[in-house]
């Protein structure tokens, strides 16, 4: 009879650990979820500042470029030139 309780004290044993068990399997997918939408949104905003860096620069550099060939037209033009006859040559290759 003492074996009859002992299997069965050792069976409600095992099903509360089942239990437990899944209860923090089903804590620890909350905070790896959480954790991952907080790197997620870290992740974005370190994208979208290099992006706002990247397209400041773009724009200051256009500028400049701007400003050069406003004040060496010729040079510029003669420049272009140049550089569509060896993009060309490349090309044909």
């Amino acid at each position: 009879m003492t074996d009859n309780l002992d299997l069965a004290e050792l069976q409600k044993d095992i099903s509360s650990l089942k239990h437990e068990f899944a209860s923090l399997v089903e804590h620890v997918k909350r905070t790896v979820n959480q954790a991952g939408r907080g790197a997620a949104g870290q992740l974005g905003d370190e994208a979208e500042r290099i992006y706002r860096t990247v397209a400041e620069k773009g724009r200051h550099r256009a500028d400049r470029l701007s400003h050069k060939v406003e004040e060496q037209p010729i040079v510029s033009v003669l420049l272009a030139f140049g550089l569509g006859i060896i993009a060309s040559r490349l090309l044909r290759r």
